[in-house]
């Protein structure tokens, strides 16, 4: 394994004292309230290791990631989706085994899409291609398939673990129509779904009342998409389980966020005066422009805000790989996000909060927005209403998972366009709550 100090995590990830520039406020107190004036704080962190070389053993040469995940011990699983297994890498860094393959059997994974780990230490991935989620245990060893009904709730984000091993995603309720392309219904529902393959309904997020869609097609081979169009700066739907079993969420255009209980129950919600930004023909134009220079550049055009998809293949159609790989399909759907990105639609203001995520100590990390081509402040907040402080522009961002003692692992590509797996810790874990 190789390991490496250089990173493009940016700046950040050089070792800093923990400092403190309050705009109107001291930025000495641990429980300043929300209502507090933004203050920054610089968490030093240390690289601990990175894992994914361009040349070396085969599990380390990964094709692409599409999640990771920590343990209560400090392990790291890499979901690999090409190679259709998931890696198992050590708190030091070395790697302990690889879980499942490539393939269509009991075990085997077709299209892994996510990873969830439990409480229990049993890791879960979605599977595309099987419509459902597969069981291992903590050494590996298959334990079943748990199915999810596609005329039904179907997660449409990343799952997450409640503390009684059910899963929580914002989901979409499909139906078929008589040419077989399914149709979403109205809402924006968040649902539970269960290891025993039942759901039941979670939370209705907030929605604005519906506006006219225009739906695209395309067809390449045997696979016909539709794509209906979007609209840039999207309403959020983020959430984040807290250990106890609490569900933070961001679904509307103000700096709220609703904290549920572990039923779904309305507890308490958190807010800070910050305003939401008007939309003006100037932004709208740059918006437009970043999009389109995205799509050239062969990213997507500015991801789920633009489109929802849904994709027939053709009775009787079987063969490896993934159709959405194929040159043809490509080409379709990039033709299809030229148009939809020249036809956007825009709203009236900018929601101020587009993600969310919360760290193992329970902190509440708050992803704002930011202008076409600019990066967005991050916010740490507690549950119980205080405010850390907020993280510099070109600093410290939300990870794509968070570990147990200030873990913090970041999927990112590197100087050879390498795809790897950074792994870091704040130093000084307990110092983001009072940014001395």
């Amino acid at each position: 394994m190789r390991r490496s100090h250089s990173h493009t995590v940016h700046a950040v990830l050089a070792p800093v004292l923990l400092s403190a520039a309050a705009c109107g406020g001291d930025g000495g107190s641990a429980a300043r309230g929300l209502d507090s004036p933004d203050v920054t704080i610089s968490p030093a962190t240390d690289t601990l290791f990175a894992v994914g070389v361009l040349d070396g053993a085969e599990w380390e040469m990964f094709g692409r990631v599409a999640d990771v995940a920590f343990d209560a011990d400090g392990t790291l699983f890499i979901l690999d989706s090409d190679a259709g297994h998931v890696v198992v890498i050590d708190p030091a860094g070395a790697f302990v085994r690889t879980i499942a393959n490539k393939g269509e059997g009991p075990g085997e994974l077709r299209f892994p899409a996510s990873l969830i780990v439990f409480g229990n230490g049993r890791i879960g991935v979605r599977d595309m291609g099987n419509r459902g989620i597969a069981l291992f245990d903590r050494e590996g060893e298959f334990l079943e398939d748990v199915g999810i009904d596609p005329e039904g709730a179907v997660p449409s984000g990343r799952l997450r673990a409640l503390p009684d091993h059910s899963l929580i995603a914002p989901a979409r309720r499909m139906s078929f129509s008589p040419e077989g392309i399914m149709d979403r219904e109205e809402g924006r529902p968040i649902t539970r779904f269960r290891l025993d393959g039942s759901t039941d309904p979670f939370h209705e997020a907030w929605a604005p009342p519906p506006r006219e869609t225009r739906t695209d097609e395309a067809e390449a081979g045997n696979i016909r998409i539709q794509m209906e169009a979007g609209e840039a700066f999207p309403l959020p739907l983020a959430l984040g389980v807290l250990s106890d079993g609490r569900v933070a969420i961001a679904d509307s255009v103000g700096y709220r966020i609703k904290l549920l209980d572990a039923a779904g129950g309305r507890l308490s919600t958190l807010e800070r005066p910050v305003p939401p930004v008007a939309v003006t023909p100037a932004i709208e134009a740059a918006e437009r422009e970043r999009r389109l220079a995205s799509l050239e550049s062969g990213g997507s055009g500015g991801g789920g805000g633009i489109m929802t998809l849904s994709i027939t293949a053709a009775a009787g159609s079987s063969g490896g790989g993934n159709p959405m790989d194929s040159e043809g399909m490509q080409e379709a759907l990039r033709r299809i996000r030229e148009d939809q990105i020249r036809d956007l639609r825009f709203p009236e203001e900018m929601p101020v909060i587009t993600n969310l995520a919360v760290d193992w100590s329970d902190r509440i990390w708050v992803q704002r927005s930011a202008l076409p081509g600019e990066t967005g402040t991050i916010d740490i907040l507690s549950a119980d209403g205080r405010y850390f402080g907020s993280l510099p522009t070109d600093g410290l961002r939300i990870p794509r998972a968070f570990g147990p003692g200030g873990l913090l692992a970041y999927v990112e590509r590197d100087d050879l366009d390498i795809q790897r797996v950074l792994v870091v810790r704040l130093m000084a874990d307990e110092q983001l709550e009072g940014a001395r």
